[in-house]
């Protein structure tokens, strides 16, 4: 394994129906800034479009310590809406 990404279907009136959620995205250490990312999220991308998704959400990572994956969201396109909250049952 190179690298993995998991994406889960959800719907939502915001979204304007179903939409793609990115929930992990991990790259072995050693093939990180070779495109294997990218690539991952450009097919989940391809995968949603054929599924009928209006948009792909991903969690904003937490800031500053991790503006890497921030800055590497916002090159493909993703675009800052604001964090999200939970509450632990």
């Amino acid at each position: 394994m190179v690298g993995v990404i998991l994406v889960n279907e959800g719907m939502a009136m915001y979204a304007g129906g179903r939409f793609g959620q990115i929930t992990e995205l991990y790259v072995k250490p050693e093939h990180r800034s070779a495109g294997v990312a990218a690539r991952l999220v450009h097919e989940a991308i391809a995968l949603g479009r054929t599924h009928g998704w209006h948009r792909m959400d991903v969690g904003a990572p937490h800031q500053p310590q991790w503006t890497r994956s921030l800055h590497f969201y916002l090159s493909i396109g993703f675009v800052e809406v604001g964090p999200r909250l939970r509450l632990d049952l």
